[in-house]
C-alpha cells in the first residue's frame, strides 16, 4: 500500500473482504436509516464506510507505532487484516513501562477518534447521512477500544495487564500467565455467547454468532502463541524436565560470529567467508537483508557460482531479533511457538553480533537437565 512517516502499510486480502463486508451489511442500515437514499447512493455510503473504519483500525495500529518509537523500538510495518491490524516491530518492549504504553497507545487512539466523531455528530442533522455516517464510526471507534482493553491476549488489555504484573513483580512470565488465562476465558465468553443467541433467536442469529465465533477463533490463535510451552517429564527418570533457561549460561555463548557482506557478493565468495562465522548480506544503506541459508547457498553454487548470494538468504524477522539483555526464556519462548530459525543477537546500536540456530536454543535445557541428573546419579 506504500509508507506513512516511515512505516510501510501492509494490506492483506482478508482486510480487504473485511471492508467488503461492511460494506454489504451496511446497505441496507443506509437504507433503513434514510429511506430516501436509492440503492447506488447507498452503496457508495456502505462502501466508504467500510474503508473509513479500516482508516480507523489504521490510526489505531499507527498510535502503538508512534509511542513504540518514542521508547525506542523500531517499527518495521503496519498489517491490517480481518478483524483487526498488527504492529510489527523490531523487538519487544524491554521493560514494563514500554510495553504499558505502547500498548495502551492503541485503545487511546480509538477512543480520541471516537470523541472526535461523537462531537463533529452533535450539529449534524439526524436522520441525514452525513449523521450516520459520523455515528457509525464514533460508535465503531469506541466498540475497538473497549473491546482492545478486555484483559486478555493477544488484546492490547491483555498486554497492559502483563506489563502491570511485570512490573510488580519483576517476571513478565507471570504477567503472560495471568493474561493468557483471560484470553481463554474470553474465547469461552464469546463461543458460549454464541451459542447462547443461537439456541435463543435461532437462524436471525447467525451473523452476530458466527462475528463472534470468529473473534474467539482469533483470540484463540493470539494466545497459543504468546503462551509457550509447558514443561514434561523425563522418560527415564520421572523427574520433571525444565523449560526454563539454565541460570548462568549466556544465549552468545552458543552463538556463532557474524560476517557481514554485501547482498551482491558472488555465492561462492558467500560460501568461503561461512567458514568463519555465520554471513549476514548488508544493503548499501547498511539494512541486513537476510542471513546466509548455507544449504540451499551449496546447491545454487553448484549450478551457478557467480550468482548473487542475496538470492539464497532468510529474511530476519521482527521475532528473530534478540537485543542485549534480553530474557533468554522469552527467546526460548518464541522458538518453541513459531518456526524462526535462525535467531539474530544484536547489541544496543542494532548491530548484528551473532547467530544461534533454533535448535541449539531449543537443546539447551534439556542438556542442562541430562548433566543435572547426571551428576544426581553420581
Amino acid at each position: 500500500m506504500g509508507r506513512i512517516a516511515g512505516v510501510q502499510i501492509l494490506l492483506t486480502p482478508s482486510w480487504i473482504a473485511s471492508v467488503v463486508v461492511i460494506a454489504v451489511l451496511g446497505v441496507p442500515v443506509v437504507e433503513r436509516v434514510v429511506p430516501q437514499t436509492g440503492t447506488p447512493l447507498a452503496v457508495l455510503v456502505a462502501s466508504l464506510l467500510g474503508v473509513l473504519v479500516g482508516v480507523s483500525v489504521l490510526a489505531h495500529e499507527l498510535g502503538h507505532c508512534v509511542v513504540a518509537r518514542w521508547v525506542g523500538i523500531e517499527v518495521i510495518a503496519v498489517r491490517l487484516y480481518l478483524l483487526g491490524g498488527v504492529s510489527e516491530l523490531a523487538a519487544g518492549p524491554r521493560t514494563a513501562r514500554a510495553e504499558a504504553l505502547v500498548a495502551a497507545a492503541g485503545p487511546a487512539v480509538s477512543g480520541l477518534l471516537a470523541g472526535v466523531f461523537w462531537l463533529a455528530l452533535q450539529p449534524t442533522q439526524a436522520g441525514t447521512l452525513g449523521w450516520l455516517v459520523l455515528l457509525l464510526l464514533a460508535l465503531s471507534n469506541l466498540i475497538i477500544a473497549l473491546f482492545n482493553l478486555l484483559p486478555a491476549l493477544p488484546l492490547d488489555g491483555g498486554r497492559v495487564i502483563r506489563a502491570g504484573i511485570w512490573g510488580a513483580s519483576g517476571s513478565r512470565r507471570a504477567g503472560t500467565v495471568a493474561a493468557v488465562v483471560g484470553g481463554y476465558l474470553l474465547a469461552a465468553a464469546l463461543a458460549g455467547w454464541a451459542v447462547w443467541q443461537l439456541v435463543r433467536e435461532g437462524s436471525t442469529a447467525l451473523l452476530p454468532a458466527g462475528i463472534a465465533v470468529v473473534m474467539a477463533a482469533f483470540v484463540v490463535v493470539g494466545v497459543i502463541a504468546e503462551g509457550g510451552d509447558v514443561g514434561s517429564d523425563d522418560s527415564e527418570t520421572g523427574e520433571p524436565i525444565s523449560t526454563s533457561w539454565p541460570a548462568g549460561v549466556a544465549l552468545a555463548s552458543i552463538s556463532r560470529p557474524v560476517v557481514r557482506l554485501g547482498t551482491d557478493v558472488p555465492v561462492h565468495a558467500a560460501l568461503a567467508a561461512a567458514a568463519a562465522g555465520a554471513v549476514i548480506l548488508v544493503q548499501a544503506d547498511g539494512i541486513a537483508r537476510g542471513v546466509l541459508d548455507e544449504p540451499a547457498a551449496r546447491e545454487l553454487a553448484g549450478r551457478d557460482p557467480a550468482a548473487p548470494a542475496s538470492l539464497v538468504t532468510r529474511p530476519i524477522t521482527p521475532a528473530a531479533i534478540v537485543f542485549a539483555g534480553e530474557d533468554p526464556d522469552e527467546v526460548l519462548a518464541r522458538a518453541r511457538r513459531a518456526p524462526i530459525d535462525p535467531f539474530v543477537l544484536v547489541d544496543a546500536s542494532g548491530t548484528p553480533t551473532g547467530i544461534v540456530r533454533a535448535a541449539d536454543l531449543l537443546a539447551v535445557p534439556r542438556a542442562h537437565h541430562n548433566r543435572t541428573i547426571g551428576r544426581k546419579s553420581g
